[in-house]
């Protein structure tokens, strides 16, 4: 399904669907895994996806996009991570294919990094594709940060205005540009509401734009700084995103609760990258007997180490290995096998790994060596 003119007549469509029995189309919604996007916005973006039954899940790449990918899609989906990487993966024709795409009407949902990655072009050459014409004027670290959501904002969104704590982890403060985008109407729905030190930042967030929603052509897209998909109380701008850019309420069922005797499993996702891994990662996470959690350095600086059986290293970007597993990160992971943990690793992530290391050939290697050892766990 491409965007249909009226959110009133796409409700009214869905209403008629369940009224007579007939079940709508999932919505194919292509989430781009490749070089850039990374994390724990990465994975929750995936797994929300995955779980909807309003939805279909496509891992895409910049090879893929570049080849056609989007032709057969309705939303894409860019998550956050580094947005230079993520336009650099692309490349200038991966770019026009999104832009093409969104013009034609599909649909885009940006966040943190795929904020950025949407931003006019001439202001960040390095960053921005041209779909709104809004600039970055800087960002900061990481907090929970307060967003203002504005009548136009909430009324499009099928919300509430007012404020929602979102986490933050630098994403960009907008302003508009003085280069226009001619296929855009976009307006700012969203400013932070407040303000947070930083260390050698000057920048102040508070009243700068943090989410920019409108239309592309005759697709709708969703640019927000912040990740609305990282925790379940601001689940509703993730839903409230979703209605606009779709003209559908979408779903996104119950995440389960702990099971005794399950294998605890950490996955580094900080530097993951790539349609398999984005795969491997989500069959680690539904294995039976297995409970799963994304971990970046912060988990690991915060003592997170300590709730895990075993820490999966995935094959990823290795600039991101060289960065995010190194110094206190790195001597944490090394005590935690020393101690008798385990960590395992496929791919590119094996030069990185420390010594100790299960390696695998390959991603589905390691994620059938997990399901046995989550089976097994459960039979003791």
């Amino acid at each position: 399904m491409r965007h249909i003119g009226s959110l009133r007549l796409c409700f009214a469509f869905t209403a008629a669907a369940v009224l007579f029995g007939v079940s709508a189309a999932p919505v194919k919604t292509a989430v781009f895994t490749g070089a850039g996007p990374r994390g724990r916005g990465l994975v929750s973006w995936l797994r929300l996806v995955e779980s909807s039954p309003e939805l279909e899940l496509v891992l895409v790449d910049a090879d893929m996009i570049r080849a056609g990918a989007l032709d057969g899609a309705d939303l894409l989906i860019i998550p956050g991570g580094a947005s230079v990487v993520e336009k650099k993966d692309l490349g200038p024709e991966g770019a026009a294919r999104i832009r093409d795409f969104v013009r034609k009407g599909g649909g885009y949902i940006g966040a943190c990094a795929g904020c950025c990655l949407a931003l006019e072009e001439k202001d960040d050459p390095d960053r921005g594709i041209g779909l709104i014409p809004y600039r970055r004027i800087g960002s900061k670290g990481g907090f929970m940060m307060p967003i203002e959501l504005n009548e136009k904002g909430a009324a499009a969104m099928g919300m509430d205005a007012g404020e929602y704590l979102v986490s933050y982890h630098g994403g960009p403060a907008l302003v508009p540009s003085t280069n226009s985008v001619p296929d855009a109407n976009v307006e700012a729905w969203a400013t932070y509401a407040s303000d947070f030190d930083c260390p050698k930042s000057s920048l102040k967030m508070f009243g700068h734009v943090a989410l920019v929603g409108g239309t592309y052509g005759k697709g709708r897209l969703f640019a927000i700084a912040c990740h609305p998909e990282s925790n379940a109380f601001s689940l509703a701008l993730v839903k409230g995103a979703f209605r606009f850019v779709l003209g559908r309420e979408v779903t996104f069922p119950v995440v389960r609760v702990r099971r005794p005797r399950s294998l605890v499993v950490g996955a580094f996702t900080s530097a993951m990258s790539g349609v398999e891994t984005a795969r491997a990662i989500l069959d680690i996470a539904a294995c039976e007997g297995v409970d799963f959690f994304p971990m970046t350095p912060d988990e690991i600086l915060t003592s997170q180490l300590d709730r895990v059986d075993c820490l999966v290293l995935p094959a990823g970007y290795e600039k991101f290995y060289k960065s995010k597993l190194s110094g206190q990160t790195r001597e944490l992971v090394e005590q935690f096998v020393s101690a008798g943990g385990k960590v395992l690793a496929w791919g590119n992530a094996a030069a990185f790994a420390p010594s100790g290391t299960r390696v695998f050939a390959s991603a589905g290697e390691c994620v059938d060596y997990i399901r046995r050892e989550g089976a097994d766990q459960q039979r003791r």
